[in-house]
């Protein structure tokens, strides 16, 4: 028989169970046109994959739930579902956790036994290539994770990419980000006295400790804060940012996605508009660079300024 989901099997033998008709492995064989041997093969599957409590009962010669408050579930994962969790798990490339990707092979190994779809040989057809990401110690990441679960403190020591500095910091972690190729965690640093992201490749040493994050930072809105601007910066107050790319690039920028609330509008002369809010200049400033003379800051002024500097310093090396 063909490898495939036999979820319509299931939700009827449990709409059985659930009446307590006792039904038996000829009933299941009858209805669906298979054999002995698959029939209680699908029996032993809402065991293994659902954790049904299916038990069998000599004095009825029939089977029913140990526990009826069991409930089956309403859905079951399609193929579309699979080739859509096939691409994320390529994705997955960008976990420093080997634990984890394995965990996520052995879920696509068990679902291969139960489809038609060749779920290997599909996965050759689908690559990613020049996705930049920066290398993470899997040390480092999961004891993250297990701050963030646990609401515990972190003792780090943090090599500073801007100043150089090498510093141990007491951090209440509150956010785990994937941000242009890099895991950032958004915490409270009591050194700073402030809500500060630190980036995962740069956490040298790292440390768990038996110490609850502060109470009132359970509160704060870490995931409101990350979608009102652009970038991972929190301090300061927040910018509008209007760009104008000509008509070369235009084309290009329409189908990107800079900023999840940013708005695109066609320019009086000809090229577009881009508009977002951002806290902190630092992460424009690259992107902006990256278009060369394609792109124009119009607001704000101090940003044009930087530009400008940047382009002075660069005419020095031309």
């Amino acid at each position: 028989m063909a490898k495939r989901l036999s979820y319509e099997r299931y939700l009827w033998f449990h709409q059985k169970l659930k009446k307590k008709t006792f039904p038996k492995l000829k009933d299941l064989m009858e209805k669906f046109e298979i054999s002995k041997r698959q029939a209680a093969r699908e029996i032993e599957n809402m065991r293994l994959f659902f954790n049904a409590p299916v038990e069998y009962s000599n004095a009825e010669m029939g089977y029913y739930y140990s526990d009826d408050s069991f409930e089956f579930p309403a859905s079951m994962i399609s193929e579309e579902e699979i080739i859509s969790l096939l691409i994320a798990k390529r994705l997955s490339v960008t976990i420093p956790d080997e634990k984890r990707k394995r965990q996520l092979q052995v879920f696509f190994d068990n679902l291969s036994n139960y489809f038609d779809l060749d779920i290997a040989e599909l996965e050759k057809k689908i690559s990613l290539k020049n996705l930049h990401y920066h290398r993470v110690g899997q040390d480092i990441f999961d004891s993250v994770l297990q701050g963030l679960k646990l609401n515990r403190k972190l003792k780090i020591t943090y090599h500073s990419i801007f100043s150089k500095e090498i510093s141990e910091r007491m951090i209440n972690p509150l956010h785990l980000i994937l941000y242009m190729g890099n895991w950032h965690v958004i915490a409270y640093c009591e050194m700073k006295e402030g809500i500060r992201d630190f980036a995962l490749s740069r956490i040298k040493k790292i440390e768990i400790l038996d110490i609850p994050i502060q109470e009132d930072l359970k509160t704060l809105d870490i995931k409101k804060n990350i979608t009102e601007s652009f970038g991972i910066f929190f301090e300061g107050a927040r910018k509008k940012v209007i760009l104008k790319f000509n008509d070369r690039v235009a084309d290009y920028v329409r189908e990107q996605v800079w900023f999840p609330f940013q708005t695109i509008e066609e320019a009086p002369a000809g090229g577009i508009l881009l508009t977002f809010f951002v806290t902190d200049y630092r992460e424009i400033v690259r992107e902006v660079l990256s278009f060369g003379a394609d792109v124009e800051v119009l607001e704000p002024a101090p940003l044009r300024e930087i530009i400008k500097e940047h382009i002075r310093k660069l005419s020095t090396l031309y």
